[in-house]
């Protein structure tokens, strides 16, 4: 009984330390400044979707400004279409309420097969981030342009 009464003793004031070390105050990790959202105007509703013309259904989320570009991810999916082969950042232009179009500066793959795409597509921050904000995806599947509108609230 002695042996027992005192490991009992030991594993209860291991677990006593161990809760104690694990609640102790941690600072919170820091972001660095250029990868931390920025407050800027949001869409009323943060993801659309086309109707899926020529066979290709393509999805948009405003994934909002990071490292001084507005980020979106993109999805494009199919049964009929390789989508392999299709250049989303050389397709695909933001275009502002002004109706000035912008360039993609960029596209992260994160899925890529010939059915299913899906990626971050990265622009410059256009001077006048409200009203009407618009992803431009041309030449897919045989259609000439596919429009993606938010409605950016200021």
């Amino acid at each position: 009984m002695g042996r027992l009464a005192v490991s009992l003793t030991l594993v209860a004031l291991l677990s006593l330390f161990a809760a104690a070390c694990g609640s102790a105050a941690r600072p919170a990790a820091q972001t660095p400044a250029s990868s931390r959202p920025v407050d800027a105007p949001r869409p009323a509703s943060p993801s659309v979707r086309d109707g899926g013309a020529g066979g290709v259904t393509v999805g948009a989320v405003w994934v909002g400004i990071q490292d001084r570009e507005l980020v979106f991810r993109l999805t494009l999916d199919t049964h009929s279409v390789d989508l392999s082969r299709f250049d989303v950042a050389a397709n695909t232009v933001l275009r502002d309420a002004s109706g000035r179009e912008f360039q993609a500066a960029g596209w992260e793959d994160e899925r890529r097969d010939s059915h299913h795409r899906a990626g971050k597509l990265r622009f410059p921050v256009p001077d006048n981030l409200s009203g009407q904000i618009s992803l431009v995806v041309r030449n897919l599947a045989g259609v000439p342009e596919r429009v993606l509108s938010f409605e950016v609230r200021t």
